[in-house]
């Protein structure tokens, strides 16, 4: 037979076990808005009696009652796993919009400015030096119109080698971050690790631990695991960035400009061997593709309309006669958008003429400029590229805003697991408060009785 003052512990356990309820509702009503957060729960567990039995063996003094076993915290493995995935494919296509929407944000088409309407323009005045090869203004103005559209390919090339240089900074810098949270989540898997093996709670660092390695796995597309001791590891193309309490680094190589990429592209490695990394996600992942793949591609097609502007025009230009008779020469010097340029000083030198004893013919004008309706001319090759970036643009926004949609349902499916319900809370505090105040009646009463047991019966 239990002893008389067995209610008394029962009583005492109950009233523990609610107090524990109310401070974790209470923590987790005031870390209701404090993002990475998941919401915890006291387990309990009723007392039982002896394990053995045998012939002598009494329920233990605390038999009857209640006790804290643990806190849980409330997140879904998998699908904090899920949303890992997911941001990490919506960081790569955000990334990869942004710079396909900067790089059309450069050609400016269609406008007054854009480097079309100054074909357009040029064009036009070959016609009217074609009407009239023997005014000297409208010669003029065909240098000039001509400059214009050469200075256009010249500052497309450079603000477009800008944009390369910002992108650059950008991935040295996420890369930078990428480092930093590596090491952090190496420090925070020891930390985990040993509070474990000591018995420790380590909720709230399992917590910021999720938070970390989901940034991780936004800026490098990486994939988690968990290993057999409870630490988190992330991997790159399989390649590890953080196994357990270790961390690697990365570093970026490759040329430092647009114009030397394709020679030296930009590398992302690994900075204790110097192999390169497989960094093919995320946000990280979309900047080295601007890097290596979109912004030297374009700057290899406006090449191209460089090119054929400058041979079109030049070979044609070179089988006419100026008004004095002289053979023309190059109109373009510079085959590429960085470096045409009007080669000519003075409308003198442009041979309109397809003759050298007709200085007021002007059908070798006439013929170059045939060359804007050219299915293979520069123009034609311009309206491609124009439509190229056009269409990658749409197609990234659209599947940017399919993938938000998806990170949004798996973000309401995590908050729904591990977020924090204040109506849940003040349910479960005034249950816990009822749970404690009645074990405190317990209490009081087997109080009383033992009084009138102790105090009041026998002399």
């Amino acid at each position: 037979m239990s002893s008389t003052f067995s209610g008394i512990t029962s009583a005492l356990g109950g009233m523990q076990a609610a107090r524990r309820g109310l401070e974790v509702a209470g923590q987790n009503i005031a870390n209701a808005r404090t993002e990475g957060y998941s919401r915890q729960r006291v387990e309990t567990a009723a007392v039982g009696g002896t394990a053995n039995a045998a012939f002598y063996a009494t329920p233990p003094a605390t038999a009857g009652s209640v006790e804290v076993t643990g806190i849980t915290r409330m997140a879904d493995a998998f699908l904090e796993a899920r949303g890992r995935t997911e941001h990490s494919k919506q960081a790569y296509l955000d990334g990869r919009e942004e710079i396909l929407a900067t790089t059309e944000g450069l050609f400016d088409e269609p406008s007054d400015n854009g480097l079309q309407a100054q074909l357009t323009g040029m064009w036009k005045s070959w016609t009217d030096t074609a009407d009239n090869p023997g005014d000297s203004a409208v010669r003029n103005q065909l240098v000039v119109s001509s400059g214009v559209v050469a200075d256009r390919l010249n500052n497309l090339a450079q603000t477009l080698g800008g944009e390369y240089n910002d992108t650059r900074g950008r991935l040295d810098s996420t890369l930078s971050e990428i480092n930093t949270g590596a090491r952090r989540l190496a420090d925070l898997n020891t930390a985990v690790v040993q509070a474990k093996q000591h018995g420790l709670p380590a909720n709230e660092l399992l917590d910021q631990r999720d938070q970390l390695a989901l940034r991780l796995v936004e800026l490098t597309g990486g994939t988690t695991s968990t290993g057999a001791d409870g630490s988190l590891d992330v991997q790159l193309g399989g390649v590890s960035l953080v196994s357990g309490s270790t961390a690697r680094s990365l570093t970026l190589t490759g040329s430092a400009t647009l114009t030397g990429a394709a020679g030296d592209p930009a590398t992302v490695r690994w900075s204790d061997d110097a192999s390169a990394a497989p960094l093919t996600g995320g946000s990280g992942g979309a900047l080295l593709e601007g890097l290596t793949t979109i912004m030297p591609d374009y700057l290899a097609q406006l090449d191209q309309v460089a090119s054929k502007l400058a041979t079109g025009v030049n070979q044609q230009h070179k089988a006419g006669f100026t008004p004095t008779g002289a053979a023309g020469g190059d109109f373009f010097s510079g085959t590429t958008a960085a470096t045409i340029k009007v080669a000519l000083t003075s409308g003198d030198q442009v041979a309109t003429s397809s003759s050298a004893t007709r200085a007021l013919d002007g059908s070798n004008a006439d013929a170059i400029s045939a060359l804007a309706r050219s299915a293979t001319g520069p123009d034609a090759s311009y309206r491609q590229t124009v439509v190229k970036i056009g269409m990658a643009v749409q197609t990234a926004a659209s599947r940017s805003a399919t993938q938000a949609s998806i990170t949004a349902q798996v973000d309401a499916a995590r908050q729904s697991s591990a977020g924090v319900n204040l109506d849940e809370e003040l349910t479960s505090m005034l249950t816990y408060q009822r749970s404690y105040e009645a074990a405190a009646r317990v209490m009081s009463a087997v109080d009383s009785m033992l009084d009138t047991l102790i105090n009041r019966t026998g002399r």
